[in-house]
């Protein structure tokens, strides 16, 4: 992932403290793909990189309040 230039973050921090339902949604959604990982029969690198690319915005959301004082 590129990293998010500083008015990104911000703007990240700001919406995840004022609505913590988006990081409990990413986290839900992280979750649901983490679980289903096991029984990807189809295309497991197309839902390893999905739990990949969810892991690190759900990390990125979720520090983007003490990252944006940095």
């Amino acid at each position: 992932m590129t990293r998010p230039s500083p008015d990104v973050v911000k703007a990240l921090a700001s919406a995840s403290r004022r609505h913590p339902e988006i990081v409990q949604w990413l986290d839900d959604w992280y979750a649901k793909e983490l679980g289903a990982l096991p029984y990807a029969a189809g295309n497991t690198a197309l839902a390893q990189g999905r739990c990949q690319v969810l892991k690190e915005v759900s990390d990125l959301v979720r520090s983007a309040p003490e990252n944006a004082h940095r």
